[in-house]
């Protein structure tokens, strides 16, 4: 097996590089995604047992919610169908636990004991020493410009930046947000956005570590207590998100902070947790998303050739099902039995209506 960068294993500008993914149960309606994050958390802690370092810390998360929102009541009664720690809490009862929290937008509180948060980085560090050690080869700074596989009789021709040439029997392509660059001639309905991430310093550990404050998701934000700025050792920050899609953007961009979108994230994030407006802000990340039409991923063959499978529209949820969705692409170009059934996944969905309502991300 071959692997083939673009730049480096966990590089900066990588969708998937960061301190820090939440994996949650909470997805609305979507029993399908429910599910498939029993089948990730299972994988995730079989990976565990080969990596040298710590891959994720359990957490309880909170969920802020309404009862109009079409989410989080059908979050609870899914969550206690699939027998999920997940509790419906008074008001009373989250702002005696949860004082943190300003309460007054919202009148509907979940609260599951089963989450965790996954250390990004260290997760894609341990992934590239085990195909390392499995004799696999991982040809960085790499990047693929083109296909060419008219001849279903010869091999796929891999075509890099570098002007080498790769012959594959078979080829999985998973480019993220480089994903027109590559596949641009399907014209995929995905679009690449722009997200920052924000890390909060100076707070007190009694009050925003665990198990004192819990990840959580409330409207577009989602959050963690503080945690180490890399698993086990560094200063402790409390991060904040928005899955509200940002601004639309070139991939190869230079990122760049807008200020007026973390002006607006400041302003919702401190009316949600009014400690933040004193804490000191120690760090802003800029990421990427590859958000599909509908949210939901796409993992299907490449049009007119089943020798080529692609995972495109990850949407700023796909990192906490990274094992799994390995498998499911696996499966498409083994031709055996996939883990989870592929249908939701396909490609020809965006042919057919009515669209699906679109998932919750984080």
């Amino acid at each position: 097996m071959t692997v083939l960068e673009r730049a480096t294993v966990d590089h900066q500008h990588s969708p998937s590089h960061g301190l820090s993914r939440l994996l949650r149960f909470e997805y609305g309606p979507h029993l399908h995604y429910s599910r498939m994050v029993q089948l990730s958390l299972q994988r995730w802690q079989q990976l565990a047992q080969y990596s040298p370092r710590p891959l994720y810390t359990p957490t309880a998360l909170l969920t802020l919610g309404h009862e109009s929102d079409g989410f989080t009541r059908a979050s609870y009664h899914l969550l206690h169908d699939l027998a999920l720690p997940i509790h419906n809490i008074t008001r009373n009862t989250c702002k005696r636990l949860f004082p943190q929290f300003h309460l007054h937008n919202y009148d509907l509180f979940l609260y599951n004991r089963q989450a965790a948060i996954l250390f990004a980085s260290h997760c894609l560090q341990t992934l590239r020493e085990l195909i390392l050690a499995m004799h696999g080869n991982i040809l960085e700074t790499t990047t693929v410009t083109a296909l060419s596989h008219d001849n279903r009789q010869k091999p796929i021709r891999v075509h890099c930046s570098n002007g080498h040439e790769i012959m594959a029997d078979r080829v999985a392509l998973a480019p993220g947000a480089w994903i027109h660059n590559l596949l641009g001639e399907l014209h995929l309905p995905v679009r690449i956005t722009r997200q920052y991430l924000l890390y909060f310093a100076d707070l007190p550990e009694q009050h925003f570590g665990m198990p004192a404050f819990p990840a959580f998701m409330a409207g577009d934000l989602y959050g963690f207590p503080l945690h180490h700025t890399c698993a086990g050792w560094g200063p402790r920050w409390l991060k904040v998100a928005s899955h509200h899609f940002g601004a639309l953007i070139s991939p190869d961009a230079e990122p760049e902070i807008d200020k007026r979108a973390i002006a607006y994230m400041l302003a919702q994030v401190r009316q949600l947790l009014p400690a933040l407006t004193t804490a000191r802000l120690a760090h802003i990340d800029a990421c990427m998303y590859d958000v599909s039409q509908d949210e939901d991923f796409i993992i299907d063959y490449l049009p007119g050739d089943s020798r080529i499978t692609f995972a495109a529209g990850l949407s700023g949820h796909g990192f906490k099902f990274g094992p799994l969705l390995g498998e499911m692409i696996c499966s498409l170009l083994c031709e055996t039995r996939p883990p989870v059934t592929m249908e939701r996944f396909q490609l020809g969905r965006f042919a057919r209506q009515p669209q699906k309502q679109p998932v919750s991300v984080a």
